[in-house]
């Protein structure tokens, strides 16, 4: 496997991944732009506004048809929250062109599709397609209706938003339906048009093989955009509040949620990972052993670390007489790790959770976008195996160092009508 980053025009980095394993290949352009409650819904409906026809294929039926010809190649959007940024993105998938019957270039003729659908998208009197747009809006809202269907998912984005209220963190990637409902077929072309010239553009391209026609494709085409978007500072630690915000919100569930959301000054995301990883995000966790089996305080219980905002998140499902009692035991186990009560077995636990984590790094596509953009975001380009090295030089003290810093900032509950 080879790695390498170049920064093409403007602000736009270019990370080219080759693997001959591979069978297919993928290109994903991220278009990342500040997270605003005026632009988000603006900038979602643009990105899944081209993933469907472009000016050479205006239909759904000529651009799916186009895409079958090409062996099945694929063409999606999706919009994501990092840290404070709304991540737009689309993404190409293709199969490696050495497998084409009759030798075509499936990998070139997919990349030609892609771009054109950023950079000649099927536009009438200056903005998308009506039936397009409806569509892409239907599914937009949709997927802001199904977010309080996934409860505990629900509940985590509900504790972020209080966790994070006044930062851009605070809201959601695709917006709300209120401010989905202002968007029109016009201005969700502008809004496509403002992510090309203003944002900080990342683009992952994996392969089976080398390639130098794609990397010329795609600086070709950005060379002209005119883009001259800002470069973004992904690590924002969030302000700690002076106390910890609760807040119940009543629904109709029949098992009640609770996420607490603990908040650090402290800048040591290996030692932070280490904690976060026995605290509760194993099955020889303190949260995972005591809480949740001992106890039987949970049906679940585990913690997770957002480095973007060095904070971390602790999520249960627990019956509502219990939500008390299972918030004391909660913060009674991170003081247990604060006493310095866990192992040097369970450190090496955590090291073999993590190095078989990290042995599936490179066995998709996926994997490797996700790897090496997450040393885009924080600025520290490693490798799996370097990184590991980083996770063993990790002491007992700078584990117990960094429990002793985190501070409690929110308590979310979500609870029945009936109770």
């Amino acid at each position: 496997m080879t790695y390498e980053r170049i920064r093409l025009a403007g602000n736009v980095g270019f990370s080219e991944i080759i693997d001959s394993k591979f069978k297919t290949g993928v290109l994903e352009i991220d278009f990342i732009t500040p997270l605003s409650p005026e632009t988000s819904s603006l900038n979602a409906s643009a990105i899944c506004s081209i993933n469907m026809t472009n000016s050479k294929y205006p239909t759904l039926t000529e651009f799916s048809s186009r895409l079958n010809s090409l062996y099945g190649s694929n063409i999606f959007s999706r919009v994501l929250r990092i840290s404070d940024y709304q991540i737009n993105s689309i993404r190409a998938s293709w199969l490696d062109s050495k497998y084409a019957l009759n030798g075509e270039d499936i990998e070139t003729e997919t990349v030609k599709m892609l771009l054109d659908c950023i950079f000649s998208p099927y536009v009438r009197d200056g903005a998308f397609d009506e039936k397009i747009f409806e569509i892409t809006r239907k599914d937009i809202q949709a997927k802001i209706d199904s977010e309080i269907n996934n409860k505990r998912g629900y509940a985590i984005m509900q504790a972020s938003g209080t966790a994070y209220k006044g930062e851009p963190a605070e809201y959601r990637a695709y917006g709300t339906s209120e401010s989905l409902q202002k968007v029109t077929a016009e201005s969700s072309y502008k809004a496509l048009q403002e992510l090309i010239r203003n944002s900080q553009i990342e683009i992952s391209y994996v392969s089976a093989q080398k390639n130098d026609n794609i990397r010329k494709l795609v600086s070709e085409a950005f060379e002209k955009s005119g883009n001259t978007g800002n470069t973004y500072k992904f690590i924002n630690f969030s302000p700690i509040k002076p106390e910890p915000e609760e807040v119940t919100e009543i629904l109709n569930v029949n098992q009640s949620k609770m996420v607490l959301v603990f908040k650090s000054e402290k800048d040591d995301k290996y030692a932070m990972k280490m904690l976060s990883a026995l605290y509760g995000e194993t099955p020889f966790s303190k949260l995972f052993a005591n809480v949740r089996e001992k106890m039987s305080l949970c049906y679940y219980c585990a913690s997770s670390f957002a480095r973007t905002k060095n904070t971390i998140f602790v999520d249960c499902g627990v019956e509502s007489k219990n939500i008390e009692t299972a918030k004391n035991a909660i913060i009674a186990q991170l003081d247990e790790i604060i006493r310095g009560n866990f192992s040097d077995e369970d450190i090496q636990n955590v090291l073999t959770a993590f190095e078989n984590g990290f042995s599936g790094i490179g066995d998709t596509a996926g994997s490797y976008i996700n790897w090496y953009k997450s040393a885009v975001y924080e600025g520290e380009y490693l490798t799996p195996e370097q990184t590991l090295e980083e996770y063993r030089a990790v002491t007992r003290e700078r584990i117990i160092e960094c429990a002793e810093s985190l501070v409690l900032d929110t308590v979310y509950v979500m609870k029945s009508r009936e109770e």
